[in-house]
């Protein structure tokens, strides 16, 4: 099983990390394009069917805290 978790997407990645899903780093691909990895959490396929969904839950104040730090990452990634 991979043990790593990847996406494109800032507020899946948002999701995620406000879902306390650790983040391992930021890569910069082709086109400049930034893929955000996090570490596959035990719950990972139940998190992601919620936000496909849209019935995943997390509190307004940490997602909006998670979207602002990692457009900062976006920014500072090379």
């Amino acid at each position: 099983m991979d043990t790593e978790y990847e996406t494109p997407d800032l507020y899946l990645a948002a999701y995620l990390q406000a879902s306390q899903v650790e983040l391992l780093r930021a890569d910069r691909r082709g086109g400049g394009r930034v893929f955000f990895v996090f570490r596959r959490h035990d719950d990972m396929c139940e998190l992601l069917t919620g936000w496909i969904n849209n019935c995943g839950t997390v509190a307004a104040q940490p997602y909006a805290q998670a979207v602002r730090s990692l457009k900062t990452l976006v920014h500072q990634v090379q």
